[in-house]
C-alpha cells in the first residue's frame, strides 16, 4: 500500500487538505496527517481538522504534500525539522507535492530549480524554475497546482504517480458521477 503524508499548520486552505486526503484515500493509499505539536488545527476558514499529533518524518512515505493557504504556508515555514527533512528526501527521489502559495516552499528548498511549476497568481515571483500557470504541473518528483479550484486534478495526479493511469481513472469516474448504471 502506498502511503502518503500531508502537514497541516493553523492557517491551511481547507480544499487543497482535503479534497487530496479523500481522493488519495479513495484510491486505496494511506494518507497521515501531521499536525506537529497539536492534536486539532483550525483551517483558514475556521473548519477545525484532527490528525496525528508530532512530527511525521516524510522518511518511508511515498509522497509528501503541502497545501497553501497563506497562514498556513507561514506557519509551515517554521517548521526547521519538517524543511530540513523534506529537502533530504526530494534530493533522495522523494515526491514531493505543494499547492497555491506552498510551491514557495519548495524554492526556498532548491528544489524548483530547473522544474517546471505553477503556483497561485503573485506567489511566483523571484521563486526559481519555470513559472507555467498551469493547473497542474508535473515534473519529475515534483507536483504543483495553481490554487484551490484545481485541488481534484492536483489529487488525480498524485493518484497518477503512485498508482497509474487506471487508478487516477477509477476514481475521476467514481467522483465524476457519470459511471451510474
Amino acid at each position: 500500500m502506498k502511503r502518503v503524508v500531508i502537514y497541516l499548520q493553523e492557517g491551511f486552505e481547507d480544499v487543497e487538505a482535503i479534497a487530496p486526503i479523500d481522493i488519495l484515500r479513495r484510491a486505496g493509499v494511506e494518507v497521515d496527517v501531521c499536525l506537529f505539536d497539536k492534536e486539532e488545527v483550525n483551517s483558514s476558514h475556521h473548519i477545525l481538522v484532527h490528525g496525528q499529533k508530532g512530527y511525521i518524518s516524510p522518511k518511508g512515505y511515498d509522497a509528501v504534500i503541502l497545501p497553501g493557504g497563506g497562514l498556513g504556508v507561514k506557519n509551515l515555514f517554521m517548521q526547521a525539522k519538517m524543511l530540513d527533512d523534506i529537502k533530504e528526501y526530494y534530493f533522495n527521489g522523494g515526491l514531493v507535492c505543494a499547492i497555491c502559495a506552498a510551491p514557495m516552499i519548495l524554492s526556498c528548498l532548491g528544489i524548483l530549480e530547473g522544474k517546471r511549476f505553477t503556483c497561485y497568481a503573485g506567489c511566483e515571483v523571484d521563486l526559481e524554475g519555470t513559472y507555467t500557470a498551469s493547473e497542474v504541473e508535473v515534473d519529475g518528483n515534483v507536483i504543483t497546482a495553481r490554487s484551490m479550484l484545481y485541488s481534484i486534478p492536483f489529487a488525480l495526479a498524485i493518484v497518477e504517480r503512485l498508482l497509474g493511469k487506471e487508478a487516477r481513472e477509477k476514481v475521476f469516474k467514481q467522483v465524476e458521477g457519470l459511471n451510474r448504471k
